[in-house]
């Protein structure tokens, strides 16, 4: 009797451990990919790429309407493929034309729209070796 209990109740953890790492992960799941591979398929993306400045009659490429921020993300491997994105949040100090960014969202129809509050800027000081990142003198 002893021993049917404890099976049970090993059974019951092993069940919880498992929709716990299942639930911790959920959140992990969305692919990285860049504007050249997303797919509007319903799935949600980690969309990665530079920031570009062509938006229409906007000279740095951003646009801050009643609907949301909206710019340009570029490939970095292949630049004139692009997708406009649309995001709704807070946006981080070093965020502006030229920098890598990563964003959460799905593609709709043509225009990749955001999570909220999902924008991160890669800051590329923060990727080159010690040899580059010190002052010649």
């Amino acid at each position: 009797m002893k021993r049917a209990r404890f099976g049970i109740a090993l059974a019951v953890a092993a069940a919880l451990a498992s929709i716990l790492v299942f639930l911790g992960l959920g959140g992990n799941l969305s692919t990285y990919a860049s504007p050249s591979s997303i797919v509007a398929n319903g799935n949600t993306f980690r969309l990665n790429g530079i920031v570009t400045g062509t938006l229409p009659k906007d000279p740095a490429g951003v646009a801050q309407t009643s609907a949301g921020l909206t710019f340009v993300v570029a490939d970095k491997k292949t630049p004139a493929t692009k997708v406009t994105v649309l995001y709704h949040g807070s946006v981080a100090d070093t965020f502006r034309v030229g920098r890598e960014v990563v964003v959460e969202g799905k593609l709709q129809g043509t225009t990749f729209i955001a999570d909220r509050n999902s924008l991160s800027t890669l800051c590329p000081s923060k990727f080159r070796s010690a040899r580059t990142a010190q002052p010649k003198t």
